[in-house]
């Protein structure tokens, strides 16, 4: 575990663009492997998931987030 943790701080000292090149590569490899609507979807659940655990990490409520998204749109 130890190797690890010193891995993830390695990575995490390196400058920004090696992140968003790994992200790439790991885009790319799902993307080959799945194909590209499947990863698409894979992406929009995570980004789903992600959000409904902040909601309930926060203690929110869904109703008054969707007013908060909403109000700036349909209101006059």
């Amino acid at each position: 575990m130890n190797a690890v943790r010193r891995v993830w701080f390695w990575f995490r000292g390196l400058p920004r663009r090696y992140h968003g090149a790994v992200a790439g590569v790991l885009f790319w490899i799902l993307w080959m492997i799945f194909g590209f609507w499947r990863v698409v979807l894979l992406f929009v659940l995570a980004l789903v998931g992600y959000a409904g655990g902040r909601v309930w990490e926060e203690n929110q409520s869904w109703r008054r987030i969707l007013e908060r998204l909403l109000s700036d749109r349909f209101t006059e």
